[in-house]
């Protein structure tokens, strides 16, 4: 493989989508793990990367080779109140990865610690939305200055923006019904990963580019 040199990773864990349950269930796994972005040398188009913290950067368990506006990465949140509305549908903060050449979707959950003051697990934070942002600006194909980005975020109130939430779990996702209650859609009980368990390669500086 080519030498990878991310634009940006943040920590993140994958999730299961179950579309034959009724309702819907997503399951989030506990396994701590790294969204993170490169170009690719021989195609020049952007690679949309997942790994466990484990892992090396060249071997992540998804690649995917993303042509400009095919895919957007959104956060999962309600369509009620205003546009800049922060709470998510869940309670865990998943972001969407959806694609208009086919109806394949993959559903992540952030595993830093929440910004929220009273340590609300579904509260987006500035800083998240802007990671969000950014991904998705990167899939259209715009060139994107990520460390100007972040650092012109403010910082949250919940703790330092890189923590692991290892003191909290993700009770099992759920989604705000038209009603305003809440349908249960997983029965998992995931944990935030250990960062003693990142490994020792993620940890090299500047060995992951854009570090969020």
């Amino acid at each position: 493989m080519a030498t990878v040199a991310p634009i940006i990773t943040f920590k993140a864990g994958i999730c299961d989508f179950d579309t034959s349950a009724n309702p819907p269930k997503i399951s989030p796994k506990p396994t701590p793990g790294y969204i993170y972005l490169y170009e690719g040398q021989d195609d020049e188009l952007v690679h949309f990367c997942w790994r466990p913290r484990s892992a090396s950067l060249r071997d992540p368990e998804l690649d995917l080779v993303m042509v400009p506006s095919d895919g957007s990465f959104k956060p999962y949140q309600t369509s009620q109140g205003d546009a800049t509305s922060r709470k998510s549908l869940t309670n865990g903060r998943i972001f969407v990865l959806k694609f208009q050449s086919s109806s394949a979707r993959h559903l992540f959950w952030l595993q830093s610690k929440t910004q929220h003051a009273q340590g609300d697990l579904g509260y987006f934070s500035p800083r998240d939305l802007k990671l969000g942002e950014i991904v998705d600006q990167l899939l259209q194909g715009e060139q994107v200055n990520v460390q100007d980005e972040l650092n012109n975020v403010p910082s949250g109130q919940g703790g330092q923006d890189d923590d692991d939430d290892s003191g909290n779990r993700m009770e099992g996702v759920r989604r705000e019904s038209q009603g305003g209650t809440a349908e249960n859609l997983a029965s998992g009980d995931p944990f935030i990963g250990d960062p003693s368990n990142e490994g020792e390669e993620s940890r090299e500086g500047g060995a992951d580019g854009g570090r969020a």
